[in-house]
């Protein structure tokens, strides 16, 4: 029997009952890609709010629609792709995006303000150092350049809002701070990347 012969709705304290097939369309997380994924099983919580449990078409991997989240779980990723990087910035970074889909913007602001820390000893500043030298650093060594100073500073004072401030981060603000963080990854480690390997070899 295949999966479009067995779509069952599951409520709370009920058995299930055949349903039609159903599709809906999301960003699948997990494959990066928009899809119209098949609705494979219903289900409803003691509050009778709706969930929905999806199968992509393309990757095959699950998510779940919450009606009072009207969100998918899990989200896409948050910010663009950036090559080039060394693998802990790389970790960081994603873990940074994958903040952002699961709505924790506080984490995903913390995470980009120790990126900046990552990119600091990845390009010689000395492990253990206060935050704000590691800043000075990439400052004296060039890799933040006047024009970008004040973009790459809201980073920091994201972060440390988020640091040192009880009221939790914002989906806004926290977009920001990841796109910042992108940004100066790009010009840090993708340009020169791109650089490589675009140029012929002599």
């Amino acid at each position: 029997m295949g999966v479009f012969d067995n779509l069952w709705t599951f409520t709370s304290g009920a058995s299930g009952s055949h349903i039609k097939d159903e599709w809906r369309t999301y960003m699948c997380a997990h494959c990066s890609n928009r899809v119209t994924g098949l609705v494979v099983a219903r289900s409803r919580n003691d509050k009778q709010q709706m969930s929905l449990w999806l199968r992509c078409p393309d990757c095959q991997e699950p998510s779940v629609w919450i009606e009072h989240l009207d969100a998918i779980i899990p989200g896409p990723r948050f910010g663009p792709s950036v090559e080039g990087l060394p693998s802990n910035v790389e970790d960081a970074y994603e873990e940074a995006r994958q903040c952002m889909a699961a709505q924790a913007f506080t984490a995903a602001e913390l995470l980009c303000r120790k990126i900046l820390m990552h990119i600091a000893v990845e390009k010689g500043a000395a492990a253990g150092e206060k935050f704000a030298a590691y800043l000075t650093y990439l400052e004296q060594t060039g890799y933040i350049t006047p024009p970008m100073k004040p973009w790459v500073d809201l980073i920091r004072k994201h972060g440390n809002l988020a640091t040192h401030e009880l009221p939790p981060s914002d989906r806004q603000r926290a977009e920001s701070t990841v796109m910042f963080t992108a940004e100066l990854l790009r010009l840090v480690y993708e340009m020169e990347y791109l650089a490589q390997r675009y140029t012929p070899s002599s």
